[in-house]
């Protein structure tokens, strides 16, 4: 497996946004990576965090809370 920009984490905080933009974006990577993309070469970890922004943002707008659970 090509190797991700996003570290894999050992704990989050279901309240935070760092966190929850976090999982969004490694969510996408891995996206990418399964599709064929190469890390570093057909994204950035910039690309990573603008596709993440409206995820977050709707979920932020809808809900007026970051709690979430994770399901991986």
């Amino acid at each position: 497996m090509k190797k991700q920009l996003i570290k894999s984490f050992d704990t989050l905080d279901s309240n935070s946004l760092e966190d929850f933009y976090m999982v969004i974006a490694q969510s996408i990577e891995a996206s990418l990576i399964q599709s064929g993309a190469a890390p570093g070469t057909d994204y950035t970890l910039l690309d990573l965090y603008k596709l993440a922004q409206p995820f977050v943002l709707d979920r932020f707008k809808t809900e007026k809370s970051l709690s979430y659970a994770l399901k991986w």
